[in-house]
């Protein structure tokens, strides 16, 4: 069995969901679900956080891409998007760990979380 599931319509979305799953522990699910009217895709991160607490919690990120932004990345050439797939990793990583400082001060770790990528992405 794969450590990582995923269930992503686009090439391009599963590409970003492999370029942070070393992020998260195994068994976690990333799905490709489209969002509003848009029809842009978001990419949801579901995952069993053992860390938070006596008790694991399932947690869900959705990863969203402005509709603009997204069209940019995707006519970009494979080749120059190292930029993109680095600040898709910086946004994800300070997510996890304001979840960790959340945690550490007392806090109530969220359930759901959201992270919005705009034109730092592409």
């Amino acid at each position: 069995m794969e450590a990582y599931q995923y269930e992503c319509a686009s090439a391009d979305i599963e590409e970003l969901a492999r370029v942070i799953s070393d992020l998260f522990p195994d068994q976690t699910r990333f799905v490709e679900q489209p969002t509003d009217e848009s029809g842009t895709p978001v990419l949801t991160v579901q995952w069993v956080a053992m860390r938070f607490g006596a008790t694991a919690r399932r947690i869900t990120m959705s990863i969203v891409v402005a509709p603009p932004v997204l069209a940019r990345y995707r006519a970009m050439p494979a080749r120059a998007r190292a930029r993109s797939f680095a600040v898709l990793r910086a946004f994800v990583e300070a997510s996890l760990g304001s979840l960790e400082e959340q945690y550490a001060n007392g806090e109530a770790v969220p359930r759901e979380v959201t992270v919005e990528l705009g034109d730092e992405f592409a």
